[in-house]
């Protein structure tokens, strides 16, 4: 038996302190919904700085991902969270309950280009989750938890192998101590 000391080790939560589908799905609405008002905000405000026709679809895009870049990704690591994530009273960890690095962060982000996709997963996929954890969770290695949660305990980081619509992925767990 290999040395637990040797081996990565995260925390788990109480299955309570997971944010259930309901909850999650108002972050998700919320959030998106605040992106878009800060997206037009910043489109305007590209169009008034940027006066030329030829750069009008460029002000577009780039106002919209840097806004959207900045809001899910930046935003959401900060201290300050998401204003879902507030009205939530959630927030989002890595296995080892801390913070998510801004990779992982921009690894849940690209899964918005699935959009509704990415709704009618969730629905089915964050209740058969013990974890609750969301698809992009997995890929991941994050957790959406209340914001007062403290881990129940620790245990070794595993691979669990998973298949979905066909494709075989291994995602890294948490496996409780027994």
């Amino acid at each position: 038996m290999a040395n637990q000391s040797s081996q990565e080790m995260g925390v788990y939560y109480a299955p309570s302190d997971y944010l259930g589908t309901g909850k999650r799905l108002l972050v998700d609405v919320v959030d998106v919904f605040a992106a878009i008002i800060l997206s037009l905000l910043a489109t305007a405000i590209g169009f008034f700085v940027v006066t030329t026709e030829e750069s009008n679809e460029l002000v577009v895009l780039t106002a919209w991902f840097v806004v959207w870049f900045a809001y899910f990704v930046l935003l959401k690591r900060s201290r300050f969270r998401t204003l879902g994530y507030v009205m939530a009273r959630a927030r989002i960890v890595n296995l080892q309950g801390e913070r998510p690095s801004i990779s992982s962060l921009t690894i849940r982000f690209l899964f918005a280009m699935f959009g509704p996709l990415n709704l009618l997963f969730d629905l089915f996929w964050i209740p058969s989750d013990p974890a609750r954890q969301a698809l992009r969770d997995k890929f991941a290695h994050t957790y959406v938890i209340r914001g007062d949660a403290s881990p129940a305990g620790s245990g070794v980081v595993t691979y669990a192998p998973y298949t979905i619509l066909g494709g075989s992925f291994i995602f890294q767990e948490v496996k409780a101590r027994t």
